[in-house]
């Protein structure tokens, strides 16, 4: 990449899949930032790059990269897969681009050394959040990869709660259904690995839109 690519991308400014860091953070809040692209979509870690897109680049790329490094094997399980490539911007100054791709084997953890208590972090645009359940269920791979859905009431409850807002989350389907929040977050997810719902991160609370296996089978309808 050269300096002018670089300068172009900055230029398009934070998102769901670049973060620019003036130097590194504390540790905990940078592996936060790295697990959350890789639970996420992938993206690039800019360091040397101010909020405002200036390049202000870092003295030693190696020290930051060792600190990076160093980091994540302290706080994140299971290990991140990423590259580096290092820009000179000045004679005495470089942007570390991290590339972070989305990873197979997700969720990442963050845990505390000194309390061993794990967290999953995504990306929201350009902000790092606590995972739902919902999102950590969705990250790991299903036993199988055909899931049959049977309808029955609870599910056509569902169906018709998205013909009305066109989304639905879990706290209110399970409202809704009189159901537990537990068994409407099982039921969910089941029909999102299915096609059947399409899950959408938010800041406040994760929702579901209908995905194209209810879109387009005609043996999936919100109609009974």
């Amino acid at each position: 990449m050269t300096k002018t690519h670089l300068e172009r991308i900055v230029a398009e400014g934070e998102g769901l899949l670049l973060e620019f860091k003036h130097r590194l953070p504390d540790s905990e809040r940078i592996a936060r930032e790295v697990t959350a692209l890789a639970n996420t979509s992938g993206g690039d870690l800019l360091i040397g790059v101010t909020d405002n897109g200036h390049l202000s680049g870092v003295k030693d790329p190696e020290e930051e990269m060792y600190a990076l490094r160093h980091a994540l094997a302290e706080h994140c399980t299971p290990e991140i897969n990423l590259s580096s490539e290092y820009i000179k911007i000045s004679r005495t100054r470089t942007v570390v681009v991290i590339r972070i791709p989305v990873s197979e084997v997700r969720p990442h953890y963050v845990q505390d050394p000194s309390t061993r208590q794990r967290s999953v972090f995504v990306r929201y645009q350009d902000m790092c959040i606590a995972a739902s359940r919902e999102a950590q269920k969705l990250m790991r791979r299903p036993d199988t990869e055909n899931v049959l859905i049977q309808l029955g009431e609870k599910e056509r409850l569902l169906f018709k709660l998205l013909e009305e807002k066109g989304r639905v989350t879990v706290s209110r389907f399970a409202r809704c259904a009189n159901i537990h929040p537990g068994r409407a977050s099982r039921m969910v997810v089941r029909m999102t690995r299915a096609g059947v719902l399409v899950h959408h991160i938010d800041l406040h609370e994760d929702y579901f839109t209908a995905g194209k296996a209810l879109q387009s089978a005609p043996q999936i309808s919100p109609h009974p």
